[in-house]
């Protein structure tokens, strides 16, 4: 029996300088972030980072704003992550090849800017999140 609902995921739609893009993490995608980085687990591990350690070896804490269920912005501590351009940029890229085949790295990292870096981040991190299948209890199936 599977752990794993079956799972038809929707393309993110995420606008750029006025341009609608999709992003979209089917196989294929995941596939090419395999090519890049050897497997999923080390993909993964590079787009969410390393954790920052003070000299006692505790997380370092920042404080960032989010918005809540309700609409509202909460600051919320978080830990604080040395993260890579280069793997965000990597895995933005295998998702916008579901809706442009033929997209360049270099033509992705050409959208990304430090003014809509959050917004495209948080908007992938939902297409990511969205491919990953849910896991369900056994004993309902």
């Amino acid at each position: 029996m599977s752990n794993a609902k079956n799972v038809r995921v929707k393309p993110v739609e995420i606008e750029i300088d006025g341009v609608k893009h999709q992003i979209k993490y089917d196989f294929n995608a995941f596939i090419e972030l395999e090519e890049i980085y050897g497997s999923i687990e080390e993909a993964m591990g590079a787009v969410q980072g390393e954790v920052i350690k003070d000299k006692d070896g505790k997380p370092e804490m920042v404080e960032v704003e989010e918005k809540n269920e309700n609409g509202e912005i909460v600051k919320v501590k978080v830990e604080k992550r040395k993260f890579s351009l280069k793997a965000m940029r990597d895995f933005l890229w295998s998702g916008m090849l579901f809706g442009n085949s033929k997209i360049t790295k270099r033509e992705v990292g050409k959208l990304l800017e430090f003014g809509n870096f959050q917004y495209v981040v948080t908007e992938m991190m939902k297409a990511i999140t969205g491919a990953l299948p849910e896991k369900v209890d056994d004993e309902k199936n």
